[in-house]
């Protein structure tokens, strides 16, 4: 289940260990302060409340809080490629910051912060609105690519015609 990547945690210097929650890989501070390191887009498979609820690591990972004065520490650095990460909101109106390297995409939570973004209203309101502008655009590109091959059934029959 675990095994070490020779990542040092960016917030407590504790080796990370790489774990696996459902399909998803991360390293994660198991054995000091409970941080996350996620690559680019993984934060969207486990950031809402009951995604990998089975899961006995990422039961593990929630019971952490957040730390101490995380707001006024030094920069933290990217772990894979070493840029200065940001500290931002995650949400717009959530009141979660979390720290990401605009080099790579990868996304630090400290201790805490997942099961803050899990349980956050904001953010649940935030990941509907994205599913369901996901399905929209899903069928809005459904319907054009019906519309185009009628189109395209329609010229073909107007060119046979011509060759008659």
């Amino acid at each position: 289940m675990e095994r070490n990547e020779g990542y040092k945690c960016p917030a407590c210097g504790k080796a990370l260990a790489t774990v696996q929650i459902n399909e998803t890989e991360v390293e994660a501070c198991t054995q000091g302060c409970g941080g996350l390191w996620l690559d680019a887009a993984e934060l969207f498979r486990i950031d809402e409340e009951g995604e990998a609820d089975d899961s006995p690591v990422l039961q593990k990972l929630l019971a952490f809080n957040t730390p101490r004065d995380t707001e006024n520490r030094d920069k933290i650095s990217c772990m894979k490629c070493e840029c200065k990460m940001r500290r931002h909101e995650y949400r717009e109106g959530s009141g979660i910051y979390i720290d990401e390297c605009y080099g790579c995409g990868g996304i630090w939570l400290d201790g805490g912060e997942l099961k803050a973004i899990r349980e956050n209203p904001v953010v649940a309101r935030s990941n509907q609105e994205r599913e369901q502008l996901a399905k929209d655009f899903s069928r809005r590109v459904q319907e054009e690519a019906r519309r185009l091959k009628e189109e395209e059934k329609r010229r073909q029959m107007g060119r046979s015609r011509r060759a008659w």
